[in-house]
């Protein structure tokens, strides 16, 4: 806030990366694209400029010698690439897509195939807009990604359960087929001593 000069620290687990995306760790000031409607928080037009409010003392432009910045652009309008490749024009280290007000805090997995290097996520509606209205007051937003831990095992693939899932069936298979085999014998052991007595 540089009116009371605080400063605000969040964490969350709360983004998912895109298909093409790296996963690795980017950082830097939230920049958003410049005009006041919705149809420009989109980041369709390949001439997107974007505003990205600097700390005191802070020089540059997104399209000068800048720090790193990331873009954080609304889900709609346009393709995840087109989005991407305007903002990584820009040089933008990074790519924040936050999904629709309809959708409330979930996320889908993205398709955006040639997009290099950029780091590619997405967030709910709500944090979105939380992250936004502070960068739309002017306040500087600086953003760290990096690798969760908390849904990895939304990474698993269908494969690896299915070959799980047969894996189990077959030792139960195995199992049963040695226990009926096993007393199948006791049984005609127990028969062969009853008969000779």
């Amino acid at each position: 806030e540089p009116l009371s000069n605080r400063t605000v620290l969040g964490n969350t687990e709360s983004g998912r990366y895109g298909d093409s995306s790296p996963k690795e760790s980017a950082q830097g000031l939230v920049g958003i694209p410049r005009g006041a409607s919705p149809r420009h928080m989109e980041g369709c037009a390949a001439d997107t400029d974007y505003d990205v409010p600097l700390p005191p003392g802070g020089r540059g432009t997104p399209e000068g010698d800048s720090p790193p910045w990331i873009a954080l652009v609304a889900r709609g309008g346009c393709t995840f690439k087109d989005k991407v490749t305007n903002a990584a024009r820009k040089r933008a280290a990074a790519v924040v897509i936050y999904n629709e007000a309809r959708f409330g805090n979930s996320t889908v997995s993205m398709s955006h195939l040639g997009t290099g290097n950029t780091v590619v996520i997405m967030v709910g509606y709500p944090k979105g807009i939380e992250i936004l209205e502070p960068v739309r007051r002017g306040i500087p937003v600086k953003m760290t990604i990096v690798v969760g831990t908390r849904h990895v095992q939304e990474y698993i693939s269908g494969q690896s359960v299915v070959f799980v899932a047969i894996a189990f069936i077959t030792m139960m298979i195995i199992s049963l087929a040695w226990l009926i085999f096993y007393y199948i014998q006791r049984f005609l052991y127990t028969g062969s001593q009853f008969g000779n007595q």
